[in-house]
């Protein structure tokens, strides 16, 4: 036999084999179907036997409508076990929504509070560098914030509506920031305007001369009888009584420009050379503290009262000078920022 048969052969016998595995295989499970079709459709009775003398209720049902309850009645009770999981969780979340809500309110509430005390202290703010910078020329701070139609603070105090559904508040904050950075420049303008007048008044002799006490003035500026003389004549200064070797203070920045002894007159004296053409002279001095040419600061220790030269008793002799004119210290001094461990009668 050729091997052309024997693979026809073979293919017959294969084809033969595979028809007859498919048919026992379609026979049985065609006889499995058949079986569990007639099982399904077995009925069982369901008897109802009331108490009572009533009629006995039965019903027929087949294992497919049983077993089709069954997985209803576990579907539903699944769902049912599912909903009130879930509705237990959402109850869960949206009592912590509520909470966080609650604890915002608060919050909010608070920010309010704060927002009307920082109000309150930024009108007094206002007011009080207004008037401050009145005092030294400076031109008041304006504000000028965008959702207001006017600069003022006071209308900071509105609860208004800002852009983007925000809270009121926050455009408040918003506006006096404004206000805020609106202060900036007249500050610094004050600052400026302080720094110049301090700069100004360690220049010029504003000081108290003597450290730390006051004394007692027993001659002012202007016409006068000598002392010695008996003649009226023009002191020059003021005359200072204070205990013998109470320190004397340079009354301004300035550089020593002369010291000198006159017995007849001042007895030691110190003349300092000060800015803007001030000039002072400290007399009557025990003690010199200071060389010629040395520069001195306002409040440095330039000598000791003494009673030198013509004197009546320990007392500092003082004179302030613009150019060669002579004019009364009293103008110029300033006691006020001074402590004083003795004052006088």
């Amino acid at each position: 036999m050729s091997p052309v048969e024997n693979y026809k052969n073979w293919e017959k016998n294969v084809a033969h084999q595979t028809r007859k595995g498919l048919g026992s295989a379609g026979k049985k499970l065609g006889e499995a179907w058949a079986k569990f079709w007639r099982f399904g459709r077995q009925n069982f009775t369901i008897m109802l036997i009331p108490h009572s003398e009533r009629k006995i209720i039965n019903f027929k049902i087949s294992v497919f409508a049983l077993a089709f309850l069954g997985l209803l009645t576990t579907v539903v009770f699944v769902f049912f076990v599912w909903y009130i999981t879930s509705f237990t969780s959402v109850n869960r979340m949206l009592a912590q929504k509520s909470d966080r809500l609650d604890t915002a309110q608060a919050n909010l509430d608070t920010m309010r509070e704060e927002v009307g005390q920082l109000h309150r202290v930024a009108g007094q703010f206002e007011d009080t560098l207004d008037s401050t910078l009145k005092t030294v020329g400076v031109a008041p701070a304006k504000v000028q914030a965008d959702n207001q139609m006017h600069g003022d603070l006071a209308s900071l105090l509105n609860f208004q509506q800002v852009d983007g559904g925000a809270v009121p508040e926050v455009g408040e904050l918003k506006n006096l920031h404004n206000f805020m950075a609106a202060t900036t420049e007249p500050l610094r303008e004050l600052n400026n305007a302080l720094s110049t007048e301090k700069s100004l008044l360690v220049d010029i002799p504003s000081l108290w001369p003597l450290k730390g006490v006051r004394g007692w003035i027993t001659n002012p500026f202007g016409p006068a009888i000598h002392p010695f003389t008996g003649q009226w004549y023009l002191h020059k200064g003021i005359d200072i009584a204070q205990r013998l070797g109470t320190p004397v203070v340079a009354t301004a920045n300035g550089k020593v420009a002369q010291i000198g002894y006159e017995p007849f007159d001042y007895g030691n004296y110190i003349i300092l050379k000060h800015n803007y053409g001030f000039s002072t002279r400290y007399a009557h001095l025990s003690r010199i503290y200071v060389t010629k040419g040395q520069d001195v600061s306002r409040g440095q220790v330039i000598g000791a009262i003494g009673s030198t030269g013509l004197s009546t008793g320990p007392h500092l002799h003082y004179e302030v000078m613009i150019g060669t004119q002579v004019v009364d210290p009293t103008k110029y001094l300033t006691i006020s920022s001074q402590s004083f461990d003795e004052k006088g009668p």
